[in-house]
């Protein structure tokens, strides 16, 4: 890569006689190369005057042998390779201006016209000469390009070292170039005495001095004051030349000489032309904007006759552009024509008038201010909330340089407006601090309007001051302070000021917590009353809370009241001083309450075996109060039932105390054989039970009983091992004519006292004796035979669908204790060829029982087998099992299933059950007639829905045997039987089936036929 790079260079090098050369990047720094490169080309510097190289893209320096400048072209200035020359000493196309001295060579770049894609840099040295260090000639010096037409452009300055009298300047195109500083001292010297150079040197150090911040000076005087040894000669010189100093009319508010006034009350060196006196200007601050001040008009006189004019933007009497001219006669008070704000440019503008009298020009200006600015206002404080009345101060600002003229304000919504030159139309004129309306919000609309009759926009801050706090009255609490869990907290309240408000939980407005409810938070009007409702479950866990009704005011602060609650889940506890138990005296009772968090409130009782209960509003519903300890009565069973409530309406667990006090005599109050007795008497003198049997199903029943003071009943003959006798223990139920001793209980009280009572039981029935049965339906009279027990006054009646008869005309057949039973003669009938039920109702006195048997008998109608209109059903079967066997013994046994199916038509259905169908299964004798026998035993069936059928128009029913506790080992017969006119006809059913499947209307005899040697058979084993 070296070896390359050398080669590159010798061939560029080799081209061209220079003095200069071209260095690789690389090895710019690198003293060593340098040295050695420098050995084979160093020429004679007098009579070199150019370098020469190619340089591409990547760039690279050219530097001059004697070191007098180099030229740095970074990468990427160059698109393609380019030939790059410097020449010195060259004499350029154009000139160069009296007024500037040379400092350097003058140099010329090729090829001409070039222009870098970015700047190159060129640093050479400069030749100071007689110029003062760092003075303001040597801080002149500036490289420019010398154009054909001898005008100059500067170069831009990057570094200047006055040290070193080195100067590095960017380049942007290739020209002619020389460095060039300001002749002052040829002015000073009084060698250039001619005008125009005069001037131009005038004026090129204006713009020098304007620069003052670029060298580090604070202003342009102290800049004027850091050179003055250059310019206090420069000026007298100035001023012999030209009659006038251009120089500090240039700066007319700085301070040249430092005496602290201004140059244009204090000049450097008085002028010998005219001197203009500025009387007055209209308007010293003008605007373009619309509304405010758009010209201004100047009134000013001249020492001397002679010609004027008015220019602006003039650096001297002889530039800028004319805005009035004519003449004017010494001491004489001259008026402008209006000068529009457009014209001028923004900032101060410095209007030149300038008379010139035998042949000498003297100068005034007058300074006029053109702001195109709007002013701004501060308000202070910043709008908000504020619990204190506030002073509102206006503070206005300018930029724009004219200044505030004026700042005015609303507080009544409007909007305050200025009219020309910033007269008010609207509002009130700000002079001191405003301050805001108290318990209301205020807003601030403002503006302002400088000298130059700028109006600002309107600024607006709203203020928010209430300084009074809401003062708030709780009306109600309900239910009470104290709380359950479930309910609901209510706190009606209202405030004595209008206000957002808030419930919170806690101990202040600003670090409760809010709550969950009904009317917790909004809005509310002054003195309107509120109901805020809390559920309890948002207060959180039991215990102490504090309910904070909060009302802000217009900024927030809160007035304030609480509502403390107890918040009691738990339910209290009570306990007796004595347990359950059999006491010989009267014992005293004393129940403890316990409850926390709000304390047990009241104990209540009952005595009657019923709960005691408190209503919703935790009223005594059930019960009386418990005031203190009770004494028991004597010889008798209590049960005292106690319930508390603690202050929240926790209700306790109920507790029950049963105690047996002094001696005791038992006995049965109620003993009912559900499904076999139709009444049961009760004989307390006798001490015997006579139970009223109809028909039965199975030799023994269950029974259910009531005893009073009795705490056990027993088997009388097991005595004295007391077997017990329990609720839903079975005894023989037999139904005959006579009275038949079936049990013997005993009844023990806790007292030790036993009493023996004897369990009997008597078939009741009513049988008609004549006519036959088997036409009853069709007569109007017929002797019925009533059995059973009843008193000597008892009454009868029938009831039937046709009407009631009374029977009154019956005589008791009495055969001795055991057997009793009544004949009444010629009972009236109703006649109805289909038949129909007597339902049989008994009147009688205590003990006995009143009471009325449903389809006591029933009067069958004339049948003679055909069809389903007389009750027939047209099919039955006994579907499953044909024969079962049933182990029975000591324990109430029950069969399996055994189905069976009907079909009526538009009842039946395999899915859907219809109460119209009613089925039993029965068993009797075996090789007996189930239609004419009336030994057999029926059970009921229930629906069985089933998809598994022969057809969906049959119904399926199902149903089971049950036996008591030793029954006898036998073989039965088994049968079905469906009725579909409420059990007045049946229908019975074998194992072949009865009647045809396939029924319709018109077929009316079945194919089918029951026959008793096609039924189930039943095998009863141990």
């Amino acid at each position: 890569m070296k070896r390359k790079i050398l080669t590159v260079l010798l061939l560029g090098l080799s081209l061209y006689h220079c003095n200069g050369f071209l260095l690789p990047k690389d090895k710019q720094n690198q003293s060593s190369f340098l040295a050695s490169f420098l050995g084979l080309f160093i020429g004679n510097p007098d009579t070199s005057r150019s370098v020469s190289a190619e340089v591409g893209p990547n760039g690279g320096t050219l530097q001059a042998s004697d070191g007098s400048f180099s030229f740095e072209i970074p990468a990427g200035a160059l698109a393609e390779t380019k030939v790059i020359t410097i020449s010195r000493n060259v004499n350029p196309n154009g000139s160069i201006p009296t007024e500037y001295n040379s400092t350097s060579p003058v140099f010329k770049f090729e090829p001409e016209g070039l222009k870098f894609l970015k700047p190159a840099y060129l640093n050479i040295n400069y030749d100071q000469g007689r110029l003062p260090e760092a003075g303001i000639e040597e801080r002149s010096i500036g490289m420019y390009y010398v154009k054909d037409d001898s005008t100059l452009e500067k170069m831009k300055k990057v570094s200047v070292d006055y040290s070193s009298n080195t100067i590095k300047v960017e380049v942007v195109h290739f020209s002619f170039g020389v460095g060039l500083n300001i002749q002052i001292w040829l002015v000073s010297s009084g060698i250039i005495t001619n005008p125009n150079p005069v001037s131009n040197i005038a004026n090129k150090v204006i713009e020098e001095l304007a620069n003052y911040a670029d060298y580090g000076y604070a202003s342009v005087s102290e800049y004027y004051q850091a050179n003055a040894g250059i310019l206090g000669p420069f000026i007298n010189q100035i001023v012999a030349v030209l009659g006038t100093d251009p120089i500090t009319a240039a700066f007319p508010t700085a301070d040249f000489d430092g005496d602290g006034a201004p140059n244009f009350e204090d000049p450097m060196v008085p002028s010998l032309g005219p001197v203009i006196t500025v009387n007055s200007i209209s308007a010293p601050n003008v605007s373009t904007l619309s509304g405010s001040i758009l010209s201004t008009e100047i009134q000013w006189k001249s020492s001397k006759t002679g010609t004027y004019s008015i220019r602006k933007n003039a650096a001297d009497c002889n530039s800028g552009t004319v805005l009035y001219s004519g003449n004017v006669t010494a001491n004489v008070n001259q008026t402008s024509g209006s000068i529009l704000a457009s014209s001028l440019n923004l900032g101060t503008n410095a209007l030149r008038i300038c008379v010139t009298s035998s042949g000498v020009t003297g100068f005034g200006v007058a300074s006029v201010n053109r702001d195109d600015t709007v002013p701004g206002v501060t308000i202070f404080p910043s709008g908000g909330n504020y619990g204190t009345v506030q002073s509102v101060v206006l503070n206005c600002s300018d930029v724009g340089g004219a200044g505030c003229s004026k700042v005015i304000y609303t507080t009544n919504g409007t909007t305050p407006s200025f009219g020309a030159n910033c007269s008010v139309n609207a509002g009130s004129v700000y002079t001191t601090s405003i301050p805001t309306p108290n318990q209301t919000t205020t807003t601030f609309k403002v503006r302002t309007c400088d000298q130059a009759g700028n109006q600002s926009i309107v600024y607006s801050e709203t203020y928010t001051v209430d300084t009074v706090v809401p003062t708030i009255t709780i009306n109600s609490v309900l239910p009470s302070t104290h709380l359950k869990s479930g309910q609901i907290a209510t706190i009606s309240w209202k405030s004595d000021k209008e206000g957002n408000y808030i419930l919170k939980q806690g101990t202040s407005c600003a670090a409760g917590t809010p709550l969950v409810g009904t009317n917790v938070s909004g809005t509310v009007a002054a003195n309107e009353s509120v109901t805020s409702e809390i559920p309890v479950a948002s207060l959180g866990a039991e215990g102490n809370k504090t309910v904070l009704v909060c009302v802000a005011n217009l900024i927030g602060t809160n007035g304030s009241s609480s509502v403390s609650y107890i918040v009691d889940f738990a339910s209290p506890v009570i306990t007796s001083s004595v347990a359950n138990g059999t006491y010989s005296a009267p014992q005293t009772l004393t129940i403890t309450c316990d409850d926390v968090p709000s304390g047990c409130h009241e104990i209540i009782y009952t005595v009657n075996g019923s709960s005691p209960s408190f209503d919703s509003s935790g009223a005594i519903l059930n019960g009386q109060l418990y005031t203190g300890s009770i004494i028991t009565p004597n010889n008798t069973v209590l049960e005292y039932r106690f319930l508390a409530k603690d202050h929240a309406g926790n209700v306790s667990a109920e507790l029950v105390r049963n105690f047996t006090i002094g001696e005791l005599i038992p006995k049965f109050t109620s003993f009912e054989v559900p499904g076999a007795a139709i009444s049961t008497t009760i004989n307390e003198t006798a001490k015997t039970i006579t139970i009223l049997v109809n028909k039965t199903n199975t030799p023994e029943y269950n029974v259910t009983y009531t005893v009073e003071n009795a705490s056990s009943v027993v088997l009388t003959n097991s005595l004295p091992s007391q077997i017990p006798f329990q609720q839903n223990d079975s005894i023989p139920v037999i139904w005959d004519y006579s009275r038949k001793l079936v049990k013997e209980l005993t009844l023990m009280s806790p007292t030790g006292n036993s009493v023996n009572y004897k369990i009997f039981t008597i078939g009741f029935d009513v049988r008609i004796h004549t006519p036959p049965a088997s036409n009853l339906s069709t007569k109007t009279s017929a002797n019925i035979q009533i059995n059973g027990w009843f008193s000597e006054n008892v009454k009868f009646r029938i009831e039937s669908i046709h009407g009631n008869v009374d029977l009154t005309q019956c005589v008791r057949m009495p055969y001795g204790e055991e057997i009793q039973y009544h004949i009444c003669h010629n009972i009236p009938l109703f006649p109805n060829p289909n038949g129909y039920y007597l339902d049989f109702v008994v009147t009688d006195v205590a003990p006995y029982k009143s009471y009325k048997v449903q389809k006591a008998t029933k009067l069958i109608g004339t049948k003679n087998g055909v069809g389903f209109e007389n009750g027939e059903i047209p099919y039955c079967i006994l579907h499953y099992p044909t024969s079962m066997n049933v182990q029975v013994g000591p324990t109430a046994t029950e069969s399996n299933w055994i189905y069976s199916r009907v079909y009526y038509p538009n009842v039946t259905n395999n899915l859907i059950d219809n109460t119209l169908i009613t089925g039993e299964i029965g068993y009797g004798p075996q090789g007996t007639d189930p239609r004419t026998n009336e030994s057999w035993l029926y059970f009921p069936m229930t629906f069985n829905p089933t998809t598994f059928i022969d057809n969906t128009n049959n119904s399926e029913y199902a149903g089971k045997f049950k036996f008591q506790p030793y029954t006898s080992v036998s073989t039965h017969s088994y049968v079905a039987r469906f009725s579909i006119d409420g059990g007045l006809n049946y229908t019975y059913c074998d194992t072949n089936g009865n009647g045809s499947d396939y029924f319709t209307y018109g077929q009316i005899y079945p194919e089918l036929q029951f026959s008793p040697t096609l039924l189930g058979t039943l095998n009863l084993t141990q």
